[in-house]
């Protein structure tokens, strides 16, 4: 982590984590399944841009249900961001900061 523009992300009250002003993490397609890609785009308030910032640490899609994961438990820079069933592991923990 460097702190830079691409890394601050903002959770705002209609459940939307969003970058560089206008863009909002965003569930491929609104893809509800295993592996479906999670990608920054346009806000435009559907549910696949809605997220539940859960108590054990995870990011969970209002759509899928499914959670935000670090595709193959990977930790290097570019790792690919996916939606997965939720089971807590290393890869789906997660941390805002003010």
């Amino acid at each position: 982590c460097h702190g830079g523009t691409n890394q601050r992300w903002t959770y705002t009250s209609s459940k939307q984590l969003t970058v560089y002003g206008n863009k909002c993490l965003d569930a491929s397609g609104h893809g509800t399944t295993n592996g479906t890609a999670v990608i920054i785009w346009d806000c435009n308030g559907q549910t696949n841009q809605q997220w539940n910032l859960n108590t054990n640490g995870t990011i969970s899609g209002v759509q899928s249900g499914l959670c935000l994961d670090a595709s193959g438990a990977a930790t290097a820079n570019g790792t690919k961001l996916q939606l997965y069933a939720c089971w807590s592991g290393a890869n789906q923990q997660w941390s805002l900061r003010s």
